[in-house]
């Protein structure tokens, strides 16, 4: 192959990795700033996943902003991997990367929206519970509520796995005895409340 073609395919995957970056940044900034103006983290810092956000330096709004330019870089990344592949009669390098930008980043992403907004659903089924909509004693309303979200946050991560590509038989093998000892937790401290009350 001619140095000329070398470098020109080079510069063609250079251009695509750069491109992404940009793409990426500008994304960045228009994710963090319409999110801002339309009030979004404001709303969002009543769930728990957005003060824990907020625990760690970032606003819900740099946050998305920041996963959205990071998953355009990997994405233009790998598409320079997998022309550089194509072009140099590398195939199995090409297919290697595509199922790798099918699989994994785009499973990723099907993770990290399931994930959010099942997070968002559970805490607000927790908030529900802690209003005193299933009972008004807020002994008994505490540890319930509790342990239902942490039930419902292992859910929530072992689908989201699942539908992100992940086989998750052995997770869920492990979370059968969590859940039944979480359970026999929220069983002991009902009762040591029932017995104070006596």
């Amino acid at each position: 192959m001619e140095v000329l073609t070398v470098l020109y395919h080079v510069a063609v995957a250079v251009l695509i990795a750069v491109f992404g970056i940009v793409l990426g940044r500008v994304v960045r900034r228009v994710v963090d700033r319409v999110l801002f103006r339309l009030g979004f983290n404001d709303w969002f810092r009543n769930f728990n996943i957005g003060r824990a956000l907020l625990r760690s330096g970032y606003t819900p709004s740099e946050f998305f902003g920041s996963v959205a330019a990071w998953l355009l870089y990997l994405l233009f990344i790998l598409t320079a991997v997998a022309y550089l592949g194509m072009s140099f009669g590398r195939v199995d390098v090409s297919e290697w990367v595509t199922s790798i930008i099918a699989v994994y980043l785009f499973g990723f992403v099907k993770f990290f929206i399931i994930s959010i907004v099942g997070f968002i659903l559970v805490d607000g089924f927790a908030e529900y519970i802690y209003k005193g909509a299933l009972s008004r004693s807020e002994a008994v309303v505490g540890p319930v509520a509790e342990y239902i979200r942490i039930i419902l946050y292992l859910v929530v991560v072992t689908f989201a796995l699942e539908q992100g590509g992940i086989n998750v038989t052995t997770l869920s093998s492990m979370l059968t005895p969590i859940t039944w000892g979480l359970a026999a937790a929220v069983v002991a401290v009902l009762i040591l409340e029932a017995l104070k009350k006596k």
